[in-house]
């Protein structure tokens, strides 16, 4: 290809050192960033060769090259991924993955240990086994595991939560827990129950049921039948977690498994967890453009393992990467022991990549069949509302207060037929105007999400859809007039008027289209209308989740402003870390006064302050 003599005379100063290496365009809009061993053998390999579509199109709009020469080729990782976080380049593979997993955590730095669910991971005591990607199966599975190992479940580093001391529970009269708050059980014990615990995570499940089974049988014998019949229901509790995993290597085998398809302009790369030799979940990702699996696996690996997700001892990998030891050598700084990228040709390794490589097939199809639905789907609602083209992107807004107080605007984004979580944005409403005025707070929104920092993050969408009615749509039209902000099409959707039809059905929600005095009914059976409706529901969750969490904040300022020595700077500390009153009742007094500005005095006095307004009935 041509290259004009500017973008020449860069090309031929490049420095052959390790460093990265960005594009930008006419109107200096970052492209794509890279890294590079050797720069000048790199950049010069996207204006010679073949090139697939995607980067063709790139290098086309290439009009400046910058380089940044690194101190090393593991400095030059760091300083790429750093570089798309903050730029985000339109033709870098975008894996951003702000996702918090949920893993099981045992206190086992407590006399007592707790078994619970946390997505942080502390630099504390406790060992954490995970992670999990379906936060309801590993609660069910913490569940079962409390039938089995009935490990006390009130909070706090000491047994007994708000009981009188000395006096059990409730869970322990229905035999849900030990009692170690009343000494009904001694701590040894309680530390066998611990290693179970711990054993059956490792993988020990089936060796602790079968020696339980044995245990049983003895019992029986000697004619212990209610002791019997307790190991049965735990041996029971067991064998209903066992039965839904799938082994696939030793016990003791934590590793990540990585697979990769791709087909035409679609490409699915996925991630299977194993944990001591089981499946405990897995991660997939759906890419739209030309990609190669180097290419993917090397941004899965910069964007997915961060600090507060546990990194394994070994990662498998179906192909090469060039910065493999680099990668290795981060991972093990953060995992603070040995981490191993592997690529196995043959035993069970190649078998493991095997089975990630179906997974990820089978999630191929998945996709394709969504993306098939979404496109059907769009095409009904285009119909239905009189739109031009099937709208690819929808937004949807709604409003939460209580009676004025503490008002929240959200906005909910669907895209592909999928929700789109990055697309999210929530507003407090400032003060002014009349509380309670849903008119003033739509205009408020609106004018933050199309002339605000949010303007600049998010597309436009096809169709904007507002929570309300005739009103509602009337006064957003008008402000974005006003604003001269245009969106291809407009609708509101409201809930029905009527409870129900003359014929005794229920009445069907009323669309709102701009220059239509009547609202529209589309039929309940419509694909259309169910699709407006779920994006409806959603706008308002996402808002009144944000007006509970406000509400939570104002009642926790409201106590924290009584306490002596909690000034704004720890109230501030505080409010960043804890959401809700709830939150900083259950925290450790150890972790209150790790945080910034705090000391074990003033955490010991907050906890106390939490306390007596509980008996007071204030929580």
């Amino acid at each position: 290809m041509e290259i004009d003599e500017r973008l020449t005379e860069q090309l031929e100063h490049l420095p052959s050192t390790p460093g990265v290496y960005i594009y930008r365009d006419s109107d200096g809009s970052h492209l794509y960033v890279g890294k590079a061993k050797n720069l000048r053998k790199r950049v010069k390999q996207y204006f010679t060769g073949k090139q697939n579509s995607r980067t063709a199109v790139m290098v086309s709009n290439i009009d400046s090259v910058e380089v940044i020469v690194a101190g090393s080729e593991k400095e030059a990782l760091l300083m790429e991924a750093n570089l798309i976080k903050t730029y985000r380049p339109h033709y870098n593979i975008d894996l951003k993955d702000d996702k918090s997993y949920p893993y099981f955590r045992i206190t086992t730095g407590e006399e007592f240990p707790r078994l619970e669910i946390t997505r942080r991971i502390f630099k504390d005591k406790s060992t954490y086994f995970g992670p999990f990607t379906d936060v309801g199966s590993a609660r069910r599975m913490m569940g079962y595991l409390h039938r089995a190992f009935p490990l006390r479940r009130c909070k706090g580093a000491r047994p007994g939560g708000r009981t009188t001391p000395g006096r059990p529970c409730l869970d322990f009269q229905m035999g849900r827990c030990t009692g170690p708050c009343a000494g009904e059980i001694s701590a040894e014990e309680y530390g066998k129950m611990v290693d179970g615990v711990m054993g059956f995570l490792k993988g020990q499940g089936r060796r602790i049921a079968a020696s339980w089974e044995k245990e049983m049988a003895r019992l029986s014998s000697s004619l212990r039948f209610e002791e019997a019949a307790v190991l049965r229901d735990r041996v029971m509790a067991l064998h209903s977690i066992l039965e839904g995993q799938n082994a696939v290597g030793d016990p003791g085998d934590d590793l990540d498994i990585l697979g990769y398809v791709a087909c035409g302009p679609l490409s699915v790369l996925i991630c299977l967890f194993v944990r001591s030799g089981l499946i405990v979940g897995r991660k997939e990702m759906a890419l739209d453009g030309q990609y190669s699996a180097e290419e993917a696996m090397d941004a899965f690996i910069s964007a997915h393992y961060r600090k507060d997700v546990a990194v394994p001892g070994r990662i498998l990998f179906p192909v090469g990467l060039e910065f493999a030891p680099e990668h290795a050598e981060i991972l093990s700084e953060l995992a603070g022991r040995s981490v191993r990228i592997q690529r196995p040709s043959r035993g069970k390794g190649a078998r493991l990549l095997h089975l990630a490589e179906e997974n990820a097939r089978q999630a191929f199809d998945v996709f394709m069949a969504r993306r098939e639905t979404a496109s059907n789907v769009s095409s009904e609602i285009a119909a239905a509302l009189g739109m031009e083209s099937s709208p690819k992107h929808i937004e949807c807004m709604d409003i939460s207060h209580t009676s004025g107080r503490l008002a929240y605007g959200s906005i909910v984004s669907w895209k592909g037929g999928e929700l789109d979580k990055e697309g999210y944005r929530l507003f407090s409403i400032r003060d002014g105007g009349v509380p309670g005025d849903d008119y003033a707070a739509l205009e408020e929104v609106i004018t933050r999400r199309f002339t605000g920092t949010a303007a600049g993050e998010l597309k436009t969408p096809d169709l904007l859809l507002i929570d309300g009615g005739k009103g509602q749509l009337s006064r957003v039209s008008g402000v974005m007039a006003a604003l001269n902000v245009e969106v291809p099409f407009l609708a509101a959707i409201s809930k029905a008027r009527a409870a129900k039809r003359r014929d005794g059905a229920n009445a069907v929600d009323e669309i709102y289209l701009p220059g239509r005095s009547n609202p529209k009914r589309l039929p309940r059976n419509s694909r259309a209308l169910h699709t407006l409706q779920m994006l409806r529901d959603e706008a308002h969750r996402f808002a009144l989740k944000g007006h509970r969490a406000g509400r939570g904040k104002a009642d926790l300022l409201s106590i924290l402003d009584g306490i002596e020595g909690v000034g704004p700077a720890r109230r501030k500390a505080l409010l960043t870390h804890y959401r809700s009153l709830s939150e900083i009742k259950a925290a450790r007094l150890e972790d209150i006064a790790s945080l910034k500005g705090l000391n074990m005095r003033v955490a010991e006095r907050i906890k106390e302050t939490l306390e007596k307004d509980t008996l007071k009935g204030g929580l």
